[in-house]
């Protein structure tokens, strides 16, 4: 569950500032960009409504502890990790949503929406991108698929990524996609407890078979700091 969580919360993570931030600083310029942001809300996705209890069904199904405070566990947070479990089950989009980082608040990330599909998904997010140092907000959009390339190691390809209502172009989306991969590198690596078997993305739920940890703590959401 946790390697789930980890992988959707680096994934968020990084359209809402890495992607964004290398079209914006170094990896490759966009002029004109910044000008498409300001809109309202970020793309429905009509994804599933939260299911809190089939979600704290598997938590507690699994042993999983979370001992730090509820409202760390956001999308900016530091985790740390502990034990291990194994999993082989599918979480559906209700379960996800119903996951911590997903509902609550943190700098310059909000309204996120995540929808499964066969073989890849889209994610859509609200950003402010100020406390990054980047002088960028606005809706985000990333269609996105995943392959396991390692015990702790995935390799995330980045089908598409709109940038406001701009499509970013081909070279924008590569460069982020190699950011990602570097991002995910060093982060999956630190997860004790992890040992990714099969990771599979299907209509309306994430499939994980491999080992988890089972206790994982989160400190207090940073302004500019990514997890």
């Amino acid at each position: 569950m946790r390697i789930i969580s980890r992988l959707l919360v680096v994934v968020v993570v990084v359209i809402v500032v890495g992607a964004v931030a290398a079209a914006f600083t170094g990896v490759a310029q966009v002029p004109g960009l910044s000008a498409a942001f300001g809109n309202a809300a970020p793309r429905d996705l009509d994804e599933s409504a939260p299911d809190a209890a089939a979600y704290d069904a598997f938590v507690a199904a699994h042993g999983i502890q979370m001992p730090s405070s509820d409202a760390n566990y956001t999308l900016a947070s530091r985790h740390t990790f502990s034990g291990s479990v194994a999993v082989d089950e599918t979480l559906t989009e209700g379960e996800v949503m119903a996951i911590k980082e997903m509902a609550n608040p943190a700098p310059g990330i909000s309204d996120v929406h995540i929808r499964f599909h066969q073989g890849y998904a889209e994610t859509s997010a609200m950003i402010d991108l100020g406390a990054y140092g980047y002088p960028v907000s606005g809706p985000v959009y990333l269609q996105w698929s995943v392959e396991v390339a390692g015990p702790q190691a995935v390799d995330v390809s980045i089908r598409a990524l709109e940038l406001g209502r701009i499509t970013a172009p081909v070279d924008i989306a590569a460069q982020a996609e190699s950011a990602l991969d570097d991002y995910l590198a060093t982060r999956l690596a630190e997860i004790e407890g992890l040992d990714i078997v099969a990771i599979e993305l299907t209509e309306g739920g994430i499939t994980f078979t491999g080992m988890l940890p089972q206790t994982y703590q989160a400190d207090p959401p940073a302004v500019g700091q990514l997890p």
